[in-house]
């Protein structure tokens, strides 16, 4: 027994001290400012000027090889909100890497993981709600990508209903055949409060889009055209069953030394998809965006001028953001 024992302790003590040896002290901080202006005249969406700045800071860990844990906070200020207090966003998770699954759990930032069009996630998720609650794992490898996630919006209690959001993307190339395909769910359930006459809602949006990538092709930096459709299904328990609408969903993309130019078309029946743009509410919809955008490593800069079209009425946006970021180790462990 005392002999099992000791070997027990060697090996503790062996891989505590390898853990210590190996793991890396790190640091991130990041800015985020963005000034939005919306000029819009119709029945889907409200028009809005949005404008603010961004603080964020993370400490942590790495450990092993591919695994870190790391906490800190994201705290937005809405020009024009002083004296009204918003409570920062909570930040803290678990990041492992293995080969070609990158995997996520706790509070962590959305930005550069879920990328889906704006027709199931509107624009504004990066304004005010940086941060995915829950998991997400993505797998990859050459020419093809595919993640799925879940986001915890609403913990049940007396005042809040439950409610998440759940989705997955995939993309693939294949020479200059490209595809995406997307989903997005919306899952609100009842709150505590038993007698408030609540009703409960399902509700997602899809899309698959095929298309092809003539960027090697041309003279342009990029060049890609999409093509599919977009769908949605939405049921309010007890009120009425699944409704499931469906139409036609194209995109075109050009981008030449920072400038850009970016097309959608959509056209069939009316979409009610919660987290997507209410302009697809509109049975013909299309968007032109003009824009310029300089990226570095550490700085990300992007001013955009936007056109909408619906029946009868053309609506302007404006958007300037601005992004920086900084990491780095300040403290570490290796072995001589």
């Amino acid at each position: 027994m005392h002999y099992r024992k000791t070997i027990i302790t060697t090996l503790f003590i062996t891989c505590t001290a390898f853990a210590l040896k190996s793991q890396t002290f790190n640091w991130k901080t990041g800015y985020y400012g963005f000034f939005d202006n919306r000029e819009y005249f119709n029945d889907y969406v409200t028009d809005q000027t949005i404008s603010g700045t961004r603080i964020s800071g993370e400490l942590g860990y790495s450990f092993i090889a591919g695994n870190r844990i790391m906490a800190g906070a994201d705290y937005l200020y809405e020009f024009g909100s002083k004296g009204e207090w918003i409570a920062p966003d909570f930040i803290a998770y678990y990041n492992g890497n293995r080969g070609n699954i990158d995997f996520y759990l706790g509070a962590f930032p959305r930005l550069n993981r879920i990328r889906m069009p704006l027709a199931l996630m509107n624009d504004t998720f990066q304004y005010y709600r940086p941060m995915l609650e829950g998991i997400f794992i993505e797998f990859k490898t050459p020419g093809f990508m595919h993640n799925i996630w879940i986001d915890w919006t609403g913990r049940q209690s007396f005042q809040k209903r439950e409610t998440f959001v759940l989705g997955f993307s995939g993309f693939a190339k294949r020479g200059i055949l490209i595809w995406q395909h997307h989903l997005v769910m919306t899952h609100l359930a009842h709150s505590l409060n038993t007698g408030t006459g609540e009703r409960i809602r399902d509700n997602a949006g899809f899309s698959v889009m095929p298309g092809i990538d003539l960027s090697g092709v041309t003279g342009l930096d990029s060049l890609c055209i999409s093509m599919g459709f977009l769908g949605s299904y939405d049921r309010l328990r007890s009120i009425y069953n699944f409704r499931v609408p469906v139409g036609f969903l194209g995109e075109i993309e050009a981008v030449h030394k920072g400038f850009g130019l970016h097309g959608t078309v959509y056209a069939g029946e009316s979409q009610v998809i919660l987290p997507g743009d209410g302009f697809y509410r509109a049975t013909f919809y299309t968007r032109a965006d003009a824009f310029y955008a300089h990226s570095t490593p550490h700085l990300q800069v992007r001013l955009q001028f936007s056109l909408h079209f619906i029946p009868g009425v053309v609506d302007l946006s404006m958007s300037l953001t601005v992004r920086a970021q900084l990491d780095g180790i300040f403290r570490g462990h290796h072995s001589n």
